[in-house]
């Protein structure tokens, strides 16, 4: 058998693989021996992530300790024969289960054993899970390199009754309306899934089902996601019986239980790791929570709101892209909710502090990304993303200077226009073209005084009687010389005295 952990050391011959990997183990048992240089190259693409565990190689060398696949003197593999790994053949039969009935997740995907795949396989679960035992069973196996998934435990608001993972929490909340112990149940499902990465990135999808993200599609049921929380979070709820750290028995109120679970997630770390770029679900996460109703109480400011900006300013620009895609799937309603919870983090921050610190920075840069959804979307009108605290409070003479002035700030609103109104943007224009025009009038002086006789000023003669004709000759007059363009006009009328300016 031939594995592909990155760990196994080549013994260079026919490229048999000296490994103690108990898949590789697992394999070598369950097929022929493979004797001699013809020997048969069996590929297993995609299977590194199900030998990351594997231990440490040696160093490749002929002798006893070397590996359990011994070489003999003769050239030839003997036949290794050791007790079979059933953990290992049950991950196989998993990730085989997995690419049959959700896919890699690859959009041209060719392994005709994939969902992902056009011409893949389109099957019920018995007759998947058939398949993939027989798949298993073969001497080569091509799995793609998304395929070795493993579902986490996960919140689905409907019951797809499709694993003991997934929790049905529409159910779990009708029981704990009247029993205690179903109570106790649900507060410990929602700590465990709210606050688990891995677990958040599961719930919530279409149809209870599991689902591989794409890049136009996140799989999210935003509908369930906005009837989940209006559901937890609806005033006037009575006690919640919940289990404290101490293990005793106290009460607490759903609100709490869920933003306590949303505010572990935020403590810990939720960007993806590196290693998990060709992975979509661990960015679903970030739409969820941009989704929590709470993020317009300043009460979570601190423990869920800045962290959440943070990490979604940490993301790389293709991650950033793929979250502004999977958020044009919001309900209109939902979509405003998020925006005015922006618009009044930095509304509070502007007038009570009155500066520019790096929260206001992040989440105007996160209010880019949803600008960027609704240019795409059309789901609100783009004067919900004015800010009247910035358009009223802020120094747009300085904010314009940093804003030229890259190495003095890294962030201006100027660099944000969908922030600011039509007014404050006219003022802009004419901060600009000012600049400009005492710019030209310094440098027209330094060349008279240097280089000759050049005027400060962009001189036009006209007759009263043809004023626009004569004023268009000459402009058109000076395209070749677009800089004098920037200069103070002085207007002369032909046959007058006097200067009109």
């Amino acid at each position: 058998a031939r594995c592909h952990c990155p760990l196994s050391t080549r013994c260079g011959m026919n490229l048999r693989t000296w490994c103690t990997c108990p898949l590789t183990s697992r394999l070598a048992a369950a097929t022929a021996p493979v004797r001699g240089r013809g020997a048969r190259k069996l590929p297993l693409p995609g299977l590194r992530a199900r030998n990351e565990g594997c231990d440490k190689m040696q160093d490749g060398q002929d002798g006893p300790s070397s590996s359990p696949h011994m070489v003999s003197p003769s050239g030839t593999l003997d036949q290794f024969a050791p007790n079979p790994d059933y953990d290992s053949c049950r991950s196989l039969i998993n990730s085989y289960f997995y690419q049959i009935t959700l896919g890699c997740g690859t959009v041209h995907c060719t392994n005709r054993n994939c969902f992902s795949c056009p011409e893949g396989p389109r099957l019920d679960p018995t007759s998947a899970a058939l398949l993939a035992v027989k798949l298993a069973q073969s001497t080569t196996h091509y799995l793609c390199a998304g395929a070795a998934i493993t579902i986490p435990e996960s919140l689905q608001w409907t019951d797809s009754g499709q694993s003991a993972e997934v929790l049905p929490l529409k159910m779990m909340l009708e029981k704990a309306a009247s029993s205690a112990q179903a109570q106790v149940e649900l507060s410990a499902a929602l700590r465990r899934c709210l606050s688990n990465p891995d677990s958040l990135s599961w719930s919530f999808l279409k149809d209870g089902k599991p689902s591989r993200a794409t890049e136009h599609q996140s799989g999210i049921d935003c509908n369930a996601v906005a009837e989940a929380y209006s559901t937890m979070l609806k005033p006037g709820q009575g006690p919640l019986a919940i289990v404290n750290t101490r293990g005793e028995l106290t009460d607490s109120t759903l609100p709490d239980v869920v933003a306590a679970a949303l505010e572990d997630l935020c403590r810990g770390a939720i960007v993806p790791a590196q290693g998990t770029a060709h992975k979509l679900e661990p960015l679903r996460l970030f739409v969820i929570v941009l989704l929590f109703p709470g993020l317009m109480e300043p009460e979570y400011h601190n423990t869920i709101f800045k962290k959440l900006c943070s990490a979604i300013n940490s993301l790389s620009q293709e991650q950033r892209d793929m979250i502004k895609c999977w958020m044009s799937e919001c309900p209109a309603k939902m979509f405003r909710d998020t925006i005015v919870a922006f618009q009044q983090f930095i509304t509070i921050y502007v007038n009570e502090y009155r500066c520019i610190d790096d929260h206001v920075a992040s989440a105007t840069k996160v209010l880019g990304i949803l600008w960027g959804t609704n240019q795409m979307a059309h789901l609100v009108s783009f004067k919900e993303f004015y800010n009247d605290a910035i358009n009223e409070l802020v120094d747009f003479t300085e904010d314009f200077a940093r804003w030229k002035d890259t190495q003095r700030c890294s962030f201006s609103f100027c660099a944000h226009p969908y922030v600011l109104d039509p007014g404050t943007k006219s003022k802009l224009l004419q901060l600009d073209a000012n600049n400009q025009m005492r710019s030209q009038i310094r440098g027209a002086l330094f060349r008279s005084i240097f280089g000759g006789s050049e005027c400060p000023y962009l001189i036009l003669k006209v007759r009263r009687e043809h004023l626009i004709r004569d004023t268009l000759l000459q402009i058109s007059a000076c395209q070749h010389q677009q800089e004098d363009l920037k200069k103070p006009l002085k207007v002369i009328f032909k046959g007058e005295e006097g200067i009109d300016e």
